[in-house]
């Protein structure tokens, strides 16, 4: 899977977004059952960090074999690709909710790491005649098309880190950052706050399913 990829399903019924479900599965199918969520027609997608902290991490994962689901890749997707590579990677997953899958034989962790590298860090959906994009923490341009191509521009080193692990946009009174030109709205999560953070068009949903058990599953139709 590349760095970003563009939906190009057949869309039957409602998109929503929901914020990082960190391991809280039981979380995630109670609350699409209130919202009368339509598994054969809608669709949810993920703006990553399925896993970690929670306690149901495996049937997190298999989430994405599920046809009314997607998900984009967060830093704890990425940090269970590359633990068995990176040592200092593996201390900071081991110790951020990671634990879990270190007690997984080495075939399921394989197994687990296989299914995150097809996993996106953006993604681009056409849903209700408007753009949306979701990216897992940061966008750095306030334009589309151009944070889409800083992924293939050589001259910018590490555009997917910045995307997963940054949070520099959400910080008060930074004038760098403003409305993204190009898309309708940008879906992230990474970031804690206790309620939807809105700026300018980029919607903040991760309400603290794994602190709180406040997940936040976003009717995009209602942007």
């Amino acid at each position: 899977m590349g760095f970003v990829k563009i939906w190009d399903k057949e869309i039957k019924g409602k998109v929503y977004a929901v914020g990082d479900i960190h391991g809280c599965y039981n979380l995630l199918m109670s609350n699409l059952e209130k919202i009368g969520f339509d598994f054969k027609k809608d669709l949810l997608v993920a703006v990553g960090d399925l896993v970690d902290r929670g306690i149901q991490n495996e049937d997190c994962v298999s989430l994405m074999d599920q046809p009314w689901f997607t998900s984009i890749m967060g830093n704890h997707e990425e940090m269970c690709i590359r633990s068995r590579e990176d040592r200092a990677i593996f201390r900071c997953h081991f110790e951020h909710g990671g634990k879990w899958f270190y007690r997984l034989d080495s075939d399921t962790q394989q197994t687990i790491i296989d299914k995150f590298k097809t996993l996106p860090v953006v993604l681009e959906l056409d849903y209700n005649g408007k753009k949306f994009g979701f990216v897992h923490g940061h966008i750095e341009e306030n334009d589309w098309e151009a944070f889409k191509q800083s992924f293939n521009d050589p001259s910018i080193r590490g555009a997917d880190q910045l995307a997963m692990w940054n949070r520099d946009r959400m910080e008060m009174g930074n004038a760098q950052y403003t409305h993204v030109q190009g898309v309708d709205a940008v879906i992230l999560g990474h970031t804690v706050t206790r309620k939807v953070i809105k700026r300018d068009n980029c919607y903040y949903i991760d309400t603290g399913a794994v602190h709180w058990g406040t997940m936040t599953i976003l009717d995009l139709s209602q942007i």
